[in-house]
């Protein structure tokens, strides 16, 4: 959180500092994210076989947050788009283990990321004042600790059993991200844009020695495969 406290300041900074300009527009929404890839992340946390690694767990789509900064530098469009996202990877699953006793494993990571991108627009439809881009973007992710709790309930005796691990620390990995998407003017000076974009985590720094990259245990892992992010969203933009 103290990342994204700094983060935020240095925005909101940046907003006020450049809003006499109209080539700025700041960049905000949610931004659903589904791992994917041969890398665990999405994995059960265990299967039968007792010496297969622990899956991440991460079912689906992730909660992510956005912030950016638009700053258009030409007259055709071209922009750069500065910022972050924050992506909230969540796993919560619950096993019965036999009569009356039950079984709970949670694992979670938070991943800040932030983006240096270039946005080109393709082409403009001929309707709403909406343009087709594609953006390339490069990213820096700061993988978090990874968080893994599991409590196993006794009910027949009233009591709970809890332990939690973090055998993973924190990590950094170099990324590349594409992006297609339209922008569109809902009411000067608000646009919305409609995205989809597919990213690549963990394109330099792996660390075979760690294991998988969103996985909670490194046992049994002898390499860090790629780990790659699909997304689609709805974000706002407010031009200065």
């Amino acid at each position: 959180m103290k990342i994204l406290k700094i983060l935020f300041v240095f925005f909101l900074s940046v907003g006020i500092g450049y809003s006499q300009y109209k080539d700025l527009g700041v960049e905000f929404g949610l931004i659903p994210t589904r791992v994917f890839g041969n890398n665990g992340a999405s994995d059960v946390f265990q299967s039968g076989n007792r010496e297969s690694t622990i899956g991440g767990g991460f079912f689906g789509f992730q909660t992510g947050l956005l912030l950016k900064s638009v700053f258009q530098i030409s007259e055709s469009g071209i922009s750069i788009p500065f910022g972050f996202e924050y992506v909230f990877y969540r796993a919560a699953h619950r096993v019965p283990l036999a009569p009356n006793v039950t079984l709970y494993i949670n694992h979670n990571i938070d991943v800040p990321t932030l983006t240096l991108g270039l946005r080109y627009p393709l082409f403009k439809l001929p309707f709403a004042n909406v343009k087709f881009y594609s953006e390339l973007d490069a990213l820096g992710n700061f993988v978090g600790k990874s968080n893994y709790k599991i409590r196993i309930d006794y009910e027949s005796f009233d009591s709970t059993s809890i332990r939690s691990v973090s055998n993973k620390d924190f990590a950094f990995r170099f990324g590349l991200g594409f992006k297609a998407g339209f922008l569109g003017e809902i009411v000067h000076p608000w646009y919305a844009n409609l995205f989809a974009s597919v990213s690549y985590l963990n394109l330099l720094g792996k660390n075979n020695k760690r294991g998988e990259l969103l996985t909670p245990d490194p046992r049994y892992e002898t390499i860090e495969n790629p780990v790659y992010n699909f997304q689609i969203a709805v974000s706002l933009m407010y031009k200065f």
